[in-house]
């Protein structure tokens, strides 16, 4: 089971590489990024993820340095459980991130945004079980700025939920 969740999640992410690369030309004149992200959840089994992102600026609606986010991560949970169960988790988030500093190569942000979040638990010869969360994140991270192509990060992420996960997200922008 732990094999089709990579597949999917590996197939996600390379879908959403290619459709960023073919982008690329217009996403650098209108300041729409698109990246990958590694993460590492703390919280209710659910253990290492993987997704893709696409930021894009919203300077036409405030005067603040805020970027809008939408991502899309898949989890790889570390226990299968009894009987050839499978447990499957996925999130897909919607933040809006304030730059704190505009100068320097570094530059730390914080954020706010909703996620919704879907598990799924399934075993032989019982039911499956599945349902999701929707709830309040709060974010904050840094953005490396070395190389205007690409572009890495760091990020702690708290998710304000009946679920509450602490995430820690690593990536990089194209």
């Amino acid at each position: 089971m732990q094999v089709r969740g990579f597949v999917v999640g590996a197939s996600v992410a390379l879908g959403l590489i290619l459709v960023a690369s073919s982008a690329n030309a217009q996403a650098q004149t209108s300041g729409t990024r698109f990246g990958i992200e590694a993460a590492f959840a703390t919280n209710n089994d659910v253990g290492i993820g993987a997704g893709a992102f696409v930021k894009f600026h919203l300077a036409e609606v405030s005067e603040h340095a805020i970027t809008g986010r939408v991502a899309f991560d898949y989890y790889f949970p570390s226990s299968t459980g009894l009987y050839g169960s499978g447990y499957k988790y996925w999130e897909l988030a919607a933040d809006a991130l304030l730059d704190i500093v505009a100068k320097g190569t570094t530059k730390p942000y914080v954020g706010a945004g909703i996620t919704y979040a879907h598990s799924s638990f399934s075993c032989t010869g019982c039911v499956g079980v599945g349902g999701s969360n929707t709830g309040l994140d709060i974010v904050g991270g840094l953005n490396f700025m070395a190389d205007r192509k690409l572009m890495p990060f760091v990020e702690a992420k708290i998710e304000l939920s009946s679920g509450s996960e602490f995430i820690i997200k690593g990536g990089i922008h194209f």
